[in-house]
C-alpha cells in the first residue's frame, strides 16, 4: 500500500506573509516552511510511495537545496561587501593620518616662524613716533598670524574626529566581515545537511527502479501497455534523479574550481592536514583505462583520482583498492553476491543480491567510473576515518558515494 503523505505543514500565523515583515522574516518564514516540506518528503518511503508522493518529494527535497544554496551564497556576498567596506575605511584612514600629518607640520613652522619673528609681546614697545605705521603692520600681522593658527587647529581638530569615525568604522566592517565568515561556515553545513537527505531518498529510488523494471521485463509477454506504463512513469522518476546528480556534479565542480582559485590566491598552500601518507600517486599506463596509484579507472577520471589520492595522503588516510571490473570479472561477482543461476547472474535487480550488486552491462565497475576502496587492506566501513574524510571531501573531487555501500563511490553515486 502506497504511504499517503501530505506536504502541506502547519503554518504558524507569523508565516502567513504579514505585510508588515521585513524581507528578511519573510525569507527566513519561507526557508522555515521549505524545511518542514524537505523534512516530509524524507519521511517518505521510495519504495512503497506513489509516483505523485515521489514527485512531490523531489521537488520539496529540491527545494531545499535550491534554498541553503541562496542562503550560501547570500552569505558569501555580505562576507565580500564587509571586506570591502573595511578596505574603505583603512584607505580613508591612511588619508586622514596623512592629512593630519601635514596640518601637523604646518602648526610646528607657524610656532617657529612666530618664535623667530614676533621677539616681542607688545609690537609697540621700543618704537618712536617715526615707527607707528610699523608698529601697525606688525600688529596687523600678528593678527593674521593668529587666525590662520586658529583654521589650522580647527582643520586639525575635525580631522582627528573623522580618524575615530573610520577606525570604528573599519572596526565595524571587520566584525562583520568575521560574522559573515561564520555565517556561511553554518549555512554550508545546512547545506550539506539538505543535500544529504537528497542523497538518502534518490538511493530509495535507485532500489525501486531496479524492481520496477525487473517487473516491467517479466510482464512485457504478458501485457506490453502495462509495461510500457510502467517504463515510462520510472523513467520520468529516472530523469529526476539524473537531474539532481548532474546539479551535484556541477555544484562539485564549481567547489573544485574555488578550491585552485583560493590555492593560486594563497600561494599554492595544500592546506592543513595530518602526518604523510606515503608517496604521491602517479597515473600509469596508456589507453582508456590507466591505473592511479595502483586502482584501475577511465583515463577521464584519472587526474581527478590522482588528486584526491594524494589530499588524503597529505590528511594522512591511506586509500587503495579496486576500479575497473571487466565484464567476465562483473558476471564472476555477481555469481558470488546474487547466486549461479542464469537468472540470478544475469536479470535478477541488483537489491536482490547481497551485497546488491549490478547486472552485468550496467556496472560504473564495467565503465572504469567506480571505485571499491579500501584502508589498511580492509574494507571501508562508516566508522572508519577513510568514510568520514571521503564524505567530507570527495565530492569536492567528482566522487559520490552508494549509500548502501560506504566502500563504493562512482562519478554519479550509482
Amino acid at each position: 500500500m502506497a504511504l499517503a503523505v501530505s506536504f502541506v505543514p502547519a503554518t504558524p500565523a507569523s508565516a502567513q506573509g504579514d505585510s508588515g515583515s521585513s524581507l528578511a522574516e519573510l525569507q527566513k518564514q519561507r526557508d522555515q516552511v521549505r524545511s518542514q516540506k524537505a523534512s516530509k518528503a524524507s519521511e517518505v518511503n521510495g519504495l512503497k510511495a506513489s509516483d505523485a508522493e515521489v514527485t512531490s518529494a523531489l521537488d520539496a527535497l529540491s527545494a531545499q537545496v535550491s534554498a541553503q544554496q541562496d542562503r550560501v551564497e547570500e552569505a558569501k556576498r555580505a562576507v565580500n561587501q564587509a571586506e570591502s567596506d573595511k578596505s574603505a575605511a583603512e584607505a580613508a584612514q591612511t588619508q586622514t593620518q596623512s592629512d593630519l600629518d601635514g596640518l601637523r607640520s604646518r602648526m610646528m613652522d607657524s610656532a617657529v616662524h612666530a618664535y623667530v619673528t614676533m621677539g616681542s609681546a607688545d609690537p609697540m614697545s621700543g618704537v618712536g613716533v617715526d615707527d607707528v605705521n610699523d608698529a601697525v603692520n606688525k600688529r596687523t600681522f600678528l593678527s593674521v598670524q593668529a587666525n590662520e593658527n586658529s583654521d589650522v587647529v580647527e582643520q586639525f581638530r575635525s580631522k582627528q574626529e573623522d580618524l575615530e569615525l573610520q577606525r570604528a568604522a573599519a572596526t565595524a566592517a571587520a566584525d562583520r566581515a568575521a560574522k559573515s565568515k561564520a555565517d556561511v561556515q553554518s549555512r554550508l553545513g545546512d547545506l550539506n545537511a539538505a543535500y544529504d537527505k537528497q542523497q538518502a531518498f534518490s538511493a530509495q529510488l535507485d532500489d525501486r527502479l531496479d524492481r520496477a523494471l525487473g517487473e516491467a521485463d517479466a510482464l512485457a509477454g504478458l501485457d506490453d501497455n502495462l509495461s510500457s506504463s510502467i517504463t515510462a512513469k520510472q523513467a520520468e522518476i529516472a530523469r529526476a534523479i539524473a537531474a539532481q546528480r548532474a546539479a551535484a556534479e556541477a555544484r562539485a565542480k564549481a567547489a573544485q574550481v574555488q578550491l585552485k582559485a583560493a590555492s593560486s590566491r594563497s600561494g599554492g598552500s595544500g592546506g592543513s592536514g595530518g602526518g604523510g601518507g606515503g608517496a604521491p600517486a602517479t597515473i600509469t599506463g596508456s589507453g582508456e583505462i590507466v591505473s592511479v596509484g595502483g586502482i584501475r579507472v577511465h583515463q577521464s577520471i584519472a587526474g581527478n583520482l590522482q588528486s584526491m589520492l594524494n589530499a588524503a595522503s597529505a590528511a594522512g588516510i591511506s586509500l587503495s583498492g579496486g576500479g575497473f571490473r571487466d565484464p567476465a570479472g562483473q558476471i564472476a561477482v555477481r555469481r558470488n553476491n546474487c547466486g549461479s543461476s542464469q537468472y540470478a547472474i544475469y536479470e535478477a535487480p541488483a537489491s536482490s543480491c547481497s551485497p546488491p550488486t549490478a547486472r552485468p552491462g550496467t556496472s560504473m565497475h564495467e565503465r572504469g567510473l567506480a571505485i571499491d576502496f579500501t584502508q589498511g587492506g580492509g574494507t571501508l566501513t562508516r566508522g572508519s576515518s577513510a568514510f568520514a574524510w571521503l564524505k567530507a571531501n570527495a565530492a569536492g573531487f567528482g566522487f559520490y558515494n552508494l549509500p548502501s555501500e560506504p566502500w563504493h563511490w562512482s562519478t554519479n553515486g550509482n
